[in-house]
């Protein structure tokens, strides 16, 4: 056997070492005779730069988007958005299968028990939560802000939808609170050398001004919407007053009452339910004796937002109880109900009323709108600006609206027949 020739290398005539430098590339493509491949190469090179500089100019101006407290809710969407289950979307299921208060937030729902504050939505959706351990937690909530203050106390907190924005720890007991619609609040307190005192705090907890006097005792108090006036309701020498940054502007005596709550009014006056009624006391320190009850007559009242709603016992004709709201300074009713109601929930929308055979919502002018008879054993209703009810049980909440599947419209004649 004879030896194999030897193998000739193969060679490639025409090939071309790419460079594998990125700007030797981008020279070799900008210098191609193709006018196409320079025009493609000058084209990618622009875009890339507007790319870069667009992703700068957002980042600039959305730079919140980036912030901790913002990836922190955008994790727990996403984690509960895994927990959701199917088919419970007008639901909530309560954490720990009771609450002890609850208030409207954005679209859903801020509640306690005596351990925690949850935000949740429809869906049970739990999208936030902090740990409290109040023994007396009682919730008061604006557009972008949720107060939880411990009834009896010493301790307040202050939330938005993702983060604490400001936790207080007062050296007197906490007797009853407020939120403006900006986010600050108001906490009255029991002191020992001023009997009570009121002072508003600004969103970062920092007391704002301050109001005690020893000859009146706080009972109730609210603020108006820019947060810069209080309305204050009290017992002994004098009954009612209002403040602003401190200073007193007015004060009202009501004679031989006994204030029970107020409601600060989008006119800048004042709703203040007593012993004996409803009185209506303005900046000027003038008052209006608006409606006339006792307290045995008395059934149930709400307040949300600068407006005030409340059921009285009725003596006139077939109907069980009377219907009465508080807007802009205007008393409206009687509006004749045929039950008496367990609770009652006011809001932009009208008029929830909440009885033994269900739920009915009305508009502002009284107009019965729809009844669902699903809310049979509830405790409570809230009812948002949109006329949705969010209607609360002892271990969730139910979301009802006109179209729910049990929700039945009310007519004219209807209403009419049952008054």
């Amino acid at each position: 056997m004879g030896d194999t020739p030897k193998e000739k290398p193969f060679k490639m005539k025409n090939l071309i070492h790419f460079p594998s430098s990125g700007k030797e590339r981008r020279i070799l493509l900008e210098d191609n005779r193709d006018p196409r491949i320079r025009f493609a190469t000058r084209l990618r090179f622009i875009c890339g730069w507007m790319l870069a500089v667009g992703a700068f100019c957002f980042v600039l101006t959305h730079y919140g988007l980036f912030a901790p407290s913002a990836i922190q809710r955008t994790a727990q969407y996403a984690l509960a958005g895994v927990r959701q289950h199917e088919g419970d979307i007008t639901n909530i299921r309560f954490e720990n299968d009771l609450f002890t208060d609850g208030a409207l937030f954005e679209s859903g729902l801020a509640y306690t028990d005596s351990d925690a504050l949850y935000l949740a939505r429809p869906g049970s959706m739990t999208t936030f939560s902090v740990m409290l351990g109040y023994t007396t937690p009682v919730v008061e909530t604006a557009p972008s802000h949720v107060l939880v203050y411990d009834r009896g106390g010493k301790q307040a907190v202050l939330t938005d939808a993702s983060s604490v924005k400001a936790q207080l720890g007062l050296n007197s007991a906490i007797l009853t609170g407020s939120i403006g619609r900006t986010g600050d609040f108001l906490l009255i307190t029991d002191e020992q050398g001023y009997r009570t005192a009121a002072a508003v705090y600004s969103v970062k907890g920092e007391e704002l001004f301050k109001f005690s006097t020893s000859e009146l005792y706080l009972v109730s108090g609210g603020l108006s919407p820019d947060g810069r006036t209080v309305a204050l309701v009290g017992f002994e020498q004098r009954d009612a007053s209002l403040i602003t940054h401190g200073k007193q502007i007015s004060d009202t005596e009501l004679e031989n009452t006994l204030g029970i709550e107020l409601c600060y009014l989008d006119n800048g006056s004042a709703a203040v339910l007593c012993d004996d009624g409803l009185y209506l006391v303005t900046r000027r320190g003038s008052s209006e004796h608006a409606l006339t009850v006792g307290t045995s007559d008395l059934i149930a009242v709400s307040t949300r937002e600068n407006a005030m709603v409340l059921a009285i016992r009725s003596y006139s004709g077939g109907a069980r109880s009377d219907l009465y709201t508080v807007r802009s300074g205007t008393v409206y009713g009687p509006a004749p109900l045929d039950e008496e109601p367990i609770a009652l929930a006011v809001s932009a929308a009208g008029e929830a009323v909440l009885t033994s055979t269900g739920v009915s919502v009305y508009d502002t002018q009284f107009h019965p709108l729809w009844f669902n008879a699903d809310a049979v054993g509830a405790r409570r209703v809230l009812l948002t600006d949109d006329g949705t009810a969010f209607v609360l049980y002892n271990g969730n909440a139910r979301v009802f609206t006109a179209r729910s599947a049990q929700s039945k419209e009310v007519t004219a004649d209807e209403s009419a027949a049952g008054n």
